[in-house]
């Protein structure tokens, strides 16, 4: 550390031995009574308080001057900007901020006072500091080129951020940011809490966290679909991917160092069937030795754009290129059993973006954990492929279906049917219990409407239909012009509870659209039963007197 020191003031010393006086004073100038308010009024002023007589305050002018003049751009592209007062000259402007000892180094944000400098005035403590706070208080112009702007120090402090909407866009723009929205009064958000705090210090450096109180900052809020608290976004690059993983630490730091990490995944020629067979879509980017590296640097940035979203594989392998019949550099996307390429710069993020937009949906969607609620609950009709992911059969199925998806897709429908692949060793329960089907009977594909508990189960020879394009396509066609009747996908007892528990809401909904009414028809209904069983009551006792009147005679 002394070692470091000393070769921090040996640069700085080696560095202001070619400031000119005039460089120093555009740098950092010096401030009086008439001029103080309004230079500390905009922005963020990094201000040196010193006393020409004083020792320390001497010791430092070499430093301040090279920090002051190292950092004379970031008034234009950060809002950050350092000036400095003499406390000999200016002594009453030095007493109304009670500066009392010298130097005193104070951070001002639109006038007002935000923090001062407390550690050891070196040249490295005092870079970190000044990076740090020019990211807190960051204010770009909106017109600069952000290439301009240059590096924004990332979680400097190691703690939670609360943003506001005046900080919450001038802040956000520069990433990655972890956001969690929330509410005061929500136990999920208190029980995170510490959580969060813990993860600001894992992250130090890598990613800023923070918070945003929707109850305060509603206009906030509405940018992003929040559906409950707390809600957590990672955002960069102007994408906000939403975290949906247990609220514990390390869930979080993978989550979140994993958005920033590339992920792009090497390939080879070995990995070309796996890769085109086993995933729904899938993109190559091929490239070689004299790739410029902003092209690759742009792939990667895609990878974290959408991350989580797409299976993104880079190749240098001259075997897969040819195989994929492209020159380098070069992006195609193979899905739906055909390769497309992409015919824009490489180097345009945004075009890229859009294009990856595009072809990122599969005309076959793999059911997970993650979708299944989303294609079964969707309205109308699904034609689900139920396949085996280790079965021998399955790679063939699964091109047959894409095949029928495509050739279904060239039709104008005015009720389109979706199409899906189900993986049936995970989900064999509901295999077994709602579409009536044993790992025997797989690979098969029906047509079903889940909302609707309906399926379509055989063709009109009540067998199961042939995985083979024209014979799905003919059994789709057969159910569409209703010549293959729907069947109910619930059993006789399924039936009949869904009856009584329909008949119950419509009694409830009736109840609570007159609730007077319901309340004199049920206590009619009482009264009703209550005379009944008093008049059954009165003739036991009837008989019973009678009886006993018999036995006395």
């Amino acid at each position: 550390m002394f070692i470091r020191n000393i070769l921090s003031v040996v640069v700085a010393i080696a560095a202001c031995s070619s400031i000119t006086p005039a460089d120093a004073s555009a740098a950092s100038p010096s401030l009086t009574a008439n001029n103080f308010e309004s230079t500390i009024a905009n922005g963020a002023t990094f201000v040196k308080f010193y006393s020409p007589d004083c020792p320390h305050s001497q010791k430092l002018a070499p430093t301040w001057e090279w920090l002051a003049i190292e950092h004379k751009d970031w008034e234009r592209t950060k809002g950050f900007k350092f000036a400095e007062v003499d406390c000999l000259a200016q002594g009453d402007l030095c007493e109304d901020y009670d500066i009392v000892t010298y130097p005193t180094m104070q951070l001002f944000y639109k006038g007002k006072t935000v923090t001062r400098f407390n550690k050891r005035r070196t040249n490295e403590a005092l870079t970190e500091f000044v990076a740090a706070q020019a990211a807190e208080y960051i204010n770009a112009p909106a017109n600069l080129d952000r290439k301009e702007v240059g590096e924004v120090k990332v979680n400097a402090l190691g703690k939670v951020v609360v943003l506001d909407e005046e900080s919450y866009d001038r802040r956000t723009e520069f990433g990655p940011w972890l956001v969690e929205y929330y509410a005061p009064w929500c136990g999920h958000c208190r029980a995170l809490a510490p959580i969060y705090e813990e993860l600001a210090v894992a992250l130090k450096g890598k990613v800023n966290v923070a918070k945003v109180d929707c109850t305060v900052n509603e206009s906030i809020c509405r940018k992003h679909p929040i559906r409950g608290f707390p809600t957590i976004y990672m955002q960069q690059h102007g994408v906000a991917i939403e975290y949906n993983g247990h609220r514990v630490l390390q869930p979080m730091i993978d989550f979140s160092l994993g958005a920033i990490a590339s992920s792009v995944k090497p390939a080879t020629a070995a990995d070309f069937e796996n890769i085109r067979s086993r995933q729904d879509v899938s993109f190559v980017y091929s490239y070689d030795a004299n790739t410029k590296p902003e092209v690759t640097a742009a792939i990667e940035k895609q990878s974290q754009v959408f991350y989580e979203q797409i299976n993104l594989h880079s190749t240098a392998d001259p075997e897969l290129i040819n195989q994929l019949s492209v020159s380098v550099p070069s992006l195609v996307v193979l899905k739906d059993n055909r390769q497309y390429n992409y015919e824009g710069s490489l180097a345009d993020d945004a075009a890229l973006n859009k294009w990856i937009s595009e072809v990122n949906t599969p005309l076959v969607i793999t059911m997970g954990s993650h979708n299944v609620g989303s294609i079964l609950g969707r309205p109308g009709w699904l034609a689900l492929g139920i396949f085996e992911p280790e079965g021998e059969a399955t790679p063939a199925a699964r091109r047959e279906l894409i095949e029928t998806a495509y050739k279904y897709q060239q039709i104008a429908r005015d009720t389109p049917l979706h199409f899906a692949i189900l993986d049936a060793a995970t989900w064999m329960s509901y295999v077994r219990g709602a579409l009536k089907l044993e790992a025997e009977n797989l690979p098969a594909v029906v047509l079903l409407n889940s909302r609707e508990e309906l399926h379509v189960p055989f063709g009109l020879d009540g067998r199961r239909v042939p995985i083979e394009t024209e014979a799905l396509l003919k059994y789709i066609d057969e159910y569409e012009t209703g010549i293959l009747v729907p069947q109910s996908m619930l059993t006789s007892i399924q039936k009949g509870f869904r009856y009584v528990q329909g008949r119950a809401q419509i009694l409830m909904h009736f109840a609570r659209q007159y609730p007077m009414l319901s309340g004199f028809t049920a206590c009619a209904f009482i009264l009703a039963i209550m005379r009944r069983l008093s008049n059954k009551v009165s003739a036991l006792e009837a008989a019973e007197v009678e009886a006993e009147q018999k036995k006395r005679d």
